[in-house]
This record gives C-alpha cells, sequence and structure tokens, in this order.
C-alpha cells in the first residue's frame, strides 16, 4: 500500500507540467480587470484554466471516517484507522477526483481574492495587489472529497515522497516542505506542497520546454510555474 501511495503522490504532481493549450480569446484571465470577475469567471479558473487540473486516481487505501480521527495530525508513520475488511471505513477499489492548483500563480490568487470579496465579507481586499505580492516559493494544492492519504500520513511523508519531474531534464525537484490546511473540526482539507523557485546555487528549479511533437504542435508544454508567474 505505501508504494501504491507513493505512487499516486507523483502522478498527481506530475499533472503540474501543464500545457499551455489554445484557450479561448474570452478567457477571464486574458485583459479582464481582476475588480470586475463574476462568480462564472472565478469558477472558470478553478475548474477550466492551465492553473487547475483533476486527476482521477484509483482508490486502493483504507477510507478513514474522518469524524472518528483525533483532532490534530498522527505521528509519523501512526494510524489509527480500521484494519478489518468488514468495517465500513474499508475501502473497496474504486475511482476518486483528485483537484490540483496552483495556487501561487498570479491568476489562481486574484480568483481566490475575488471570491473573498464577492462571498467572505472583505470587500476592502484589493485583488490586484494580493495577486501580484512576491511569493518565495511556489505553492501546489492538492484536494479531494476524500482525503484519507493525508489523514493517515503526517506532512513530513508527503515531503520526503512526493517531487517533480522536469519532462526534459528528468530533474527531480522536491518540495521544501508540505502543509495542510484544516477546517475548524481540526480534519484535514487541503495539503500544500510548497516548491522552491531556485536551487542552493540559485539556479531556477523549473525551466521551460517544448514538446517537438508533430501530434501535438498545436500545444507548448511549460513548467506550470513559468505560466504561473505572468499570469498567462
Amino acid at each position: 500500500m505505501r508504494r501504491a501511495l507513493q505512487m499516486n503522490v507523483k502522478f498527481l504532481l506530475a499533472l503540474l507540467v501543464f500545457s499551455s493549450l489554445a484557450w479561448a480569446a474570452d478567457v477571464p484571465w486574458k485583459g479582464k480587470p481582476y475588480d470586475q470577475w463574476d462568480d462564472k469567471n472565478i469558477q472558470k479558473v478553478f475548474t477550466d484554466s492551465p492553473w487547475a487540473r483533476t486527476a482521477t486516481v484509483t482508490r486502493t487505501w483504507v477510507t478513514a471516517a474522518q469524524k472518528d480521527q483525533p483532532n490534530g495530525p498522527l505521528a509519523a508513520g501512526q494510524t489509527r484507522l480500521p484494519a478489518d475488511p468488514r468495517s465500513p471505513d474499508y475501502s473497496t477499489v474504486d475511482e476518486l477526483n483528485f483537484h490540483v492548483f496552483w495556487a501561487s500563480s498570479r491568476v489562481m490568487r486574484a480568483a481566490s481574492a475575488r471570491k473573498a470579496v464577492l462571498h467572505g465579507g472583505k470587500q476592502d481586499l484589493d485583488a490586484n495587489k494580493y495577486a501580484s505580492a512576491p511569493q518565495e516559493e511556489c505553492q501546489i494544492v492538492v484536494q479531494s472529497e476524500d482525503m484519507s492519504p493525508f489523514v493517515r500520513h503526517d506532512e513530513q511523508f508527503f515531503q520526503a515522497n512526493a517531487f517533480l519531474v522536469q519532462k526534459k531534464s528528468k530533474q527531480k525537484i522536491v518540495p521544501s516542505h508540505v502543509q495542510y490546511e484544516r477546517d475548524e473540526k481540526r480534519q484535514v482539507t487541503a495539503a500544500v506542497f510548497f516548491i522552491p523557485k531556485k536551487t542552493a546555487v540559485g539556479a531556477p528549479t523549473l525551466v521551460s520546454t517544448k514538446r517537438a511533437s508533430s501530434s501535438t504542435a498545436s500545444s507548448r508544454d511549460r513548467p506550470c510555474a513559468l505560466i504561473s508567474e505572468d499570469g498567462g
């Protein structure tokens, strides 16, 4: 199971080498001011943009009933999940959607800020200023309706077992750290992977690449970080 979980994590993070496709001209991030975005525009960013992906993963792990979990993270290697296959909390093999967001991108931050203005009671929030604020590291958010793998394993586990791989160089880029977001009941709602922008010697960790293939001549592949920084 540990190996299967590691493979799933690697698969999820592999989605973060996004393809910059020929998006329609009327997408909100192309010219429309952030403070004019409506709910439809925000939904477009979160569900159908270069900064968001949905992956279908085969669920082979035991499903955690989070209501039964203690209020706090589990210690490394520790589990309190039911081991009896007859338990209603024991998973069957099925498919599960994981949503992956490049949260530190300017466009994604603008969408989050605009949503807070429209629905979070933060009318004084300057979406443009918030979106343009410098980010020391790239931030990748993973969410799903079943966060059992992140309940069972702590942040240090994923820091040690998750990484990005450059398509061309095959260079592995490990997160500097991983942080869980929790709701008021201390249940895990999201996992945030922090990816360094530069190596220890100051070189950029993510380098632009292009796919030279006749079957994909209409697309241009770039690491998501490069897309995120200029908003396009």
